[in-house]
């Protein structure tokens, strides 16, 4: 059998119709049609949407130094890892065009070189373009001698290491998401189907998998009940977030999971533990949404494999999915708050001042961008950052 054409063809064999968690998927990560899969870039001129984060050398310096204080705290004096002859890794979830790890590999060059030959550097990538992109802009730190892999899943990148370390910087937005509504006392879902005209959304009962996810979050499929998270009647529900967070828990049996995205905690989900101050802040509503050659399209079923799908993370669920699998959030706040903890004051004044950066061009560029990144009710307060231990 010849290989599918397009994402409409994947369809019509599995039946002709899946669920909008199901299109996602395939859209986003089919072998060959899916839009990660394809890519040779995603970010600036060629690519489809910039991240005001990856254009942030302060973000990236920021996030680095997080993520190195997270290693040395689980590394430090682990026998049983050393013992295993299993080397400690951080891990990153899907690689972006490798800004995040040189930003990591580069502090670890100029500020703890004797990290090298002891912790590798590895991260999951579907897309053999966008890994070339991430090795190409790695080139210096491979010659280093850094210990840097590549793997399709996470089992494949964890393999021969243990990792101690997990981040996702907008990888999380990207996993697929169920679609269901309630419509005049009953709760329908969104299916994709695959037909002469094209790809065409309709609603039908709910599937299976969601009616657990459900059930699972909200202990109820009462519509009335539903209804009263939303504003405008749409639940989006992530099934395979607890899928990733079993995942994580086989391969790193204590360590870091950090998560960056854009997104809420969500009401309607028991929570135990300490208050962040960010819960249920805003109702559940419709966020999926597509972006292509820098513009948002609100039409996800455009240009199938073509354009990059997203969704608002729920970081209720994330948090709870957790909890199932031994994570205990020890940190939720917003990117503004983490950047301000992290000196976005000083640096913007240096940025400012010109005492950073020679090109005041480019001083300019970075402050504009982090004024945004530090301010709550910009994009500081809409982008999250966790931090979820497991011991």
């Amino acid at each position: 059998m010849s290989d599918p054409a397009s994402i409409a063809e994947v369809i019509a064999e599995e039946g002709g119709t899946v669920t909008f968690a199901r299109f996602m998927e395939l859209a986003l990560t089919h072998p060959t049609l899916g839009y990660y899969c394809r890519a040779e870039r995603i970010l600036d001129r060629g690519g489809d949407f910039n991240t005001a984060p990856g254009l942030s050398p302060f973000f990236d310096r920021t996030l680095a130094r997080l993520v190195t204080e997270l290693l040395d705290a689980v590394v430090a004096g682990e026998a049983e890892v050393q013992g295993a002859g299993l080397r400690p890794s951080v891990v990153e979830l899907g690689g972006g065009e490798g800004q995040l790890a040189a930003a990591i590999l580069g502090l670890w060059e100029a500020e703890r070189p004797e990290l090298k030959g002891r912790v590798a550097y590895r991260t999951v990538e579907v897309g053999q373009g966008l890994q070339r992109r991430q090795e190409a802009a790695l080139t210096a730190l491979l010659s280093a001698g850094w210990d840097v892999g590549w793997g399709l899943t996470l089992q494949e990148a964890c393999a021969g290491t243990r990792p101690v370390v997990v981040v996702g910087n907008e990888f999380l937005d990207t996993l697929p998401v169920h679609l269901l509504r309630s419509v005049e006392g009953e709760v329908f879902e969104a299916y994709v189907k695959a037909g002469p005209a094209g790809l065409q959304q309709a609603w039908g009962p709910v599937s299976q998998q969601a009616a657990r996810e459900l059930e699972s979050l909200f202990g109820t499929l009462d519509p009335e009940r539903l209804d009263a998270l939303t504003e405008d009647g749409t639940i989006e529900v992530f099934s395979r977030m607890g899928a990733l967070l079993g995942s994580l828990a086989e391969e790193m049996p204590s360590g870091s999971l950090v998560s960056i995205d854009y997104g809420e905690w969500f009401p309607g989900i028991p929570h135990e533990g300490e208050c962040w101050g960010l819960e249920g802040r805003a109702l559940r509503r419709r966020t999926v949404r597509g972006y292509f050659k820098h513009q948002l399209t609100l039409d996800p079923l455009a240009r199938p494999g073509r354009q990059d799908l997203t969704a608002d993370v729920d970081f209720a669920t994330l948090d709870l999915r957790g909890r199932q699998h031994g994570f205990e959030t020890v940190l939720f706040t917003t990117l503004a708050a983490f950047l301000r903890a992290g000196g976005a004051e000083e640096e913007l004044e240096g940025l400012e001042g010109g005492r950073l950066h020679e090109d005041t061009l480019e001083a300019d560029r970075q402050a504009t961008v982090l004024r945004n990144l530090r301010d709550d009710t910009d994009l500081g307060g809409a982008f999250k950052v966790m931090v979820q231990v497991r011991e």
